[in-house]
């Protein structure tokens, strides 16, 4: 059972982290545009419609990376009625005196999420937080990743500083999408080298149990030639 799910948490965190990885290669197609959109004569318009098909793709991704039987890590509610950002995965079972004991291993998802669909001032994602001039997500944000248009931007001073700040944004969300990749992995390979022990320890009980109970196989046949 402790098998069954250290398995299913792999495969979860194995899920999430594909998931970060794609959002990543997006992201950074965004920020390419919006970098090339920087420059004068170029159509705002036309980047902005290329845009809007990676923030679609975005949303796709988040959507997307679940597998059965588990929470979606990139994409929640965190207003929702019993959510908890702290993911529990079983990792051992110990019987001692009689006395049963379950080990977990607690991951936190609250710097993962990529969307949240919670109205609370703290409830947002990397991708639909609001940010401020500087690129971070704060109360007085005024763009999201996931919602950016530059499509009626002009060569102003005011709307070449909003350019700069997208670029700043997206940047920032790189960043973070980055931290919680590692994150993921670090939690992945945790994980792995917790299968690893307990097939180990599971293996080492077998021979211990078989100690105590097979038959030794030579004496026995030997008693055998004996008797008859």
């Amino acid at each position: 059972s402790v098998q069954d799910a250290l398995g299913l948490g792999a495969a979860t965190v194995d899920t999430a982290y594909t998931g970060i990885k794609a959002a990543i290669e997006v992201v950074d197609e965004i920020k390419a545009m919006v970098v090339t959109a920087r420059g004068e004569g170029v159509d705002r318009a036309k980047i902005q419609t290329e845009i809007d098909q990676l923030q679609d793709q975005l949303s796709g991704i988040a959507e997307s990376a679940v597998i059965s039987g588990a929470d979606n890590w990139l994409s929640v509610d965190s207003s929702a009625a019993g959510y908890n950002a702290v993911k529990t995965v079983v990792s051992s079972f110990t019987r001692s005196n009689g006395a049963v004991t379950i080990q977990t291993i607690d991951i936190d998802t609250a710097g993962m999420k990529l969307y949240d669909a919670g109205a609370g001032a703290g409830e947002v994602g990397i991708l639909d937080g609001m940010r401020d001039a500087t690129g971070a997500i704060a109360g007085a944000g005024t763009f999201s990743i996931a919602a950016l248009d530059i499509s009626a931007l002009t060569n102003s001073t005011a709307d070449l500083a909003t350019l700069e700040s997208y670029i700043l944004g997206a940047d920032a969300a790189l960043s973070e999408m980055t931290d919680a990749a590692t994150d993921l992995g670090s939690v992945k390979s945790r994980i792995d080298l917790q299968k690893d022990f307990v097939k180990s320890l599971m293996d080492a009980i077998d021979r211990g149990v078989g100690q105590l109970v097979d038959a030794d196989m030579n004496e026995e046949s030997t008693k055998l030639q004996a008797l008859q």
